[in-house]
């Protein structure tokens, strides 16, 4: 009888413990595996990295101690845009813009002194601004196809001329008049580099000077 006793409360001893196992298996609750995956804790989006390790979005001081020369302006209006001091400017970009239109680099030894459109007087600016158009692709040169039924650079407007001024117009945000006014341009013989701003965007400008470049960019 006895051992009968001690039987049963062996018995009853191993289904308790089976229940509470099975009790705590089914009660712990099961994990995904992206629950291991940290959550972020920002959303901020850092600007990636520049050339010279500082994130795009961080502005840069340009400091020039070497010397500059003020650029002439012969547009008239209000600053609506410039370039930063520190910018390496090259031929056929845009310099800065009055009421939003482009004062735009050129090459050249000769300065912007007159309007150019059809009929004008021949003169060496005419050659400048045509060479100016061939190298920007928009009108083949005689002197390199041998076709002359394209552009002849010289000191005369022809029509292939203003047609080529019209395109260069249409490239720049410009409405196509085929006449290239006085502040359109501002031919130099090297590329430029922004030295100082002379004027700040919003300021009214009659001639005078926009800015500045550096001697030896």
């Amino acid at each position: 009888m006895k051992q009968t006793l001690t039987t049963i409360v062996v018995l009853l001893l191993a289904v308790a413990c089976t229940v509470v196992i099975v009790i705590g298996v089914s009660g712990t609750e099961k994990k995904n595996a992206g629950d291991e995956i940290a959550q972020p804790i920002s959303s901020r989006i850092v600007g990636a990295s520049t050339g010279s390790g500082q994130t795009a979005d961080k502005a840069v001081e340009f400091i020039h101690d070497g010397p500059s020369q003020r650029l002439n302006n012969a547009a008239t209006g209000v600053v609506t845009w410039l370039s930063k001091p520190g910018d390496v400017v090259e031929f056929g970009t845009v310099l800065y813009a009055v009421e939003h239109r482009p004062v735009v680099l050129m090459k050249g030894a000769l300065p912007m002194y007159r309007e150019i459109a059809y009929k004008i007087s021949d003169g060496p600016d005419v050659a400048q601004l045509e060479r100016n158009l061939v190298n920007f692709g928009f009108v083949l040169d005689e002197a390199t196809t041998g076709d002359p039924t394209d552009l002849t650079v010289d000191q005369h407007v022809t029509p292939l001329t203003v047609s080529a001024i019209r395109a260069w117009q249409l490239s720049m945000g410009l409405t196509s008049t085929g006449i290239v006014r006085h502040g359109d341009v501002i031919f130099r013989p090297e590329p430029v580099q922004i030295s100082v701003l002379n004027a700040a965007v919003g300021d009214s400008v009659d001639g005078g000077s926009v800015l500045s470049v550096t001697l030896n960019p």
